[in-house]
């Protein structure tokens, strides 16, 4: 009895394993999809939460049979991750409603006349118990300050921008985008050349620069700054920007979004200014949120739909960075860190690059 006890005060006791399934959008081997799932699985097992994936392979018809699926089982999950990717989730959360499967949505929220629909998590849909969404309006934004200012130290004013964003509808590209033209019409020295839509990829990033650079050529137009909405879509401009001959972080500065390793690299070699991110640990933080929920720490004091900040990764920084996650083994966080469960006295979750690199060095 004596010994139980004091593994009792030695461990946390956690009420019970609780069964988890998050359907992600992706296709298995992306990157960013996998860094979701990667950082959710190590929060998981620090949580003591059973986990499964269920990747929709970006097919948004396929997303909503897996969920049908999962629904329609004789053992349903004690709650259900899901992404709003492509505005696909509304029917599973309705569903899961009906089958009384609390739902987090994360990454992508409802958004626009979506919203207006759906209501407020808890309202219409009880079940529905909230979001977690990266602040991607301020990311983008901070993102398009970091280049201009950049610009006009390098070579004056007016400075030309090209923007090349994600999509149209997904609410992270959304909001990422109206960050970004936030900042640029506020300064009448910043001309925005175009806005384009590469669908996250480098391959039409490629073309889309190249096509702009031939029009800024025929106009006699020298671009100062590149906005691009992640790392792929920057590297693919870096490619059409060099066969110009023309030499990212000095005839033209870009920022990229994802900490993925090729951005952490170009921020290295001085092609990037800055890559933004940290948005694939919104996993990690579904999995304390959840944790804490079960345990009768309800996030809904912090409100229903939480935001959470990214952060930039630039040559200030990124060497402490890689010195911690070069290797990308989130397994070295200890994600009970994070949980006001676990940590009664903390007021508000840390979700934030300083306090991720604490729960290592902890």
């Amino acid at each position: 009895m004596v010994l139980i006890a004091l593994l009792c005060l030695a461990f946390p006791v956690w009420a019970g394993s609780l069964q988890v399934s998050f359907i992600n959008p992706g296709k298995q081997g992306e990157r960013f999809w996998d860094m979701v799932t990667a950082t959710m699985q190590a929060a998981a097992d620090d949580l003591d939460i059973e986990l499964k994936v269920y990747y929709a392979q970006r097919n948004r018809i396929r997303m909503q049979a897996i969920g049908s699926q999962l629904l329609t089982e004789k053992q349903l999950p004690d709650y259900l991750v899901l992404v709003n990717e492509e505005q696909s989730a509304e029917e599973i959360v309705k569903m899961a409603n009906e089958k009384q499967v609390k739902t987090l949505l994360l990454l992508n929220d409802f958004f626009g006349s979506q919203l207006e629909r759906m209501g407020q998590p808890r309202e219409k849909y009880p079940y529905w118990i909230g979001s977690i969404t990266p602040d991607n309006y301020r990311a983008g934004f901070r993102m398009a300050d970091r280049i201009i200012e950049r610009a006009k130290q390098r070579f004056g004013t007016p400075v030309h921008l090209l923007a090349i964003a994600g999509d149209k509808v997904t609410p992270a590209s959304i909001l990422r985008t109206e960050g970004m033209l936030k900042r640029v019409q506020a300064d009448p020295d910043v001309i925005l050349d175009r806005l384009l839509y590469a669908n996250w990829n480098a391959r039409d990033a490629k073309v889309m620069t190249e096509r702009y650079l031939q029009w800024a050529e025929r106009n006699q137009i020298h671009p100062h700054s590149l906005w691009a909405a992640n790392d792929p879509i920057a590297a693919g401009a870096i490619k059409a920007l060099r066969e110009k001959g023309l030499e990212p972080g000095k005839d033209i500065f870009l920022a990229g979004l994802n900490w993925s390793p090729e951005g952490l690299d170009m921020v290295q070699s001085g092609d990037l200014v800055l890559t933004d991110g940290g948005h694939f640990l919104a996993g990690a933080w579904t999995m304390v949120l959840l944790r804490d929920y079960a345990e009768g720490f309800d996030f809904a004091q912090q409100g229903y739909r939480l935001s959470f900040p990214m952060s930039a990764i630039d040559k200030r920084n990124i060497e402490r960075f890689m010195q911690v996650f070069a290797e990308r083994d989130w397994r070295k966080v200890d994600f009970s860190y994070f949980s006001r469960w676990k940590n009664p006295r903390l007021q508000q979750y840390p979700f934030g690059l300083e306090h991720l690199i604490k729960a290592v060095a902890d």
